[in-house]
C-alpha cells in the first residue's frame, strides 16, 4: 500500500513529477491484475492524470479535464478532452481502439478525432422555458 499511496499524492499533489513513472512501472510489475480475470474493473470513466504515452493529448494539464471512457470488452474507447472549470462543453473527443499487449497491459491506437462545441447551459435553460 505504501507505493500506492504514494502515487495517489504525487497523481493528486505533483501531477508532472517524474517520480509517478517509476511507481507505476513497479505497481504494474508487482500488482496482481489480469486482464483476463480483471476486465470488468477497468469499464467506465475515468479521470486520466498520468500516461505513459508520448501523445501530447494524454498529458497531464490542470487546464484540461481528460477523461477516458473505457469499453475493454469491446477494445473500445474514447478520450474526452475539455477546458476545466467553464460552465459550457467545449471539447474534443478521441476514439481509440485499444489492443491486447499482455495480461497487465493494453495499448491504444488513435482511430478517429472528432470535435465538437456545445453550449449544454443554453440549451438547458431553452428547454426550461418550453
Amino acid at each position: 500500500m505504501e507505493f500506492e499511496d504514494q502515487l495517489l499524492n504525487l497523481l493528486l499533489k505533483s501531477p508532472n513529477s517524474e517520480k509517478i513513472q517509476a511507481i507505476a512501472e513497479y505497481l504494474e510489475i508487482d500488482h496482481d491484475f489480469s486482464y483476463s480475470k480483471d476486465k470488468n474493473d477497468l469499464q467506465g470513466v475515468w479521470e486520466l492524470r498520468w500516461s505513459s504515452s508520448n501523445s501530447p493529448f494524454l498529458k497531464y494539464s490542470p487546464f484540461i479535464d481528460n477523461l477516458q471512457i473505457l469499453d475493454p470488452f469491446n477494445l473500445n474507447g474514447l478520450n474526452l478532452l475539455k477546458p476545466r472549470g467553464i460552465r459550457s462543453i467545449i471539447g474534443t473527443g478521441i476514439l481509440i481502439r485499444l489492443y491486447y499487449i499482455n495480461e497487465k497491459k493494453l495499448g491504444s491506437n488513435l482511430h478517429m478525432l472528432v470535435l465538437w462545441v456545445l453550449n449544454l447551459e443554453e440549451k438547458i435553460y431553452r428547454l426550461s422555458k418550453k
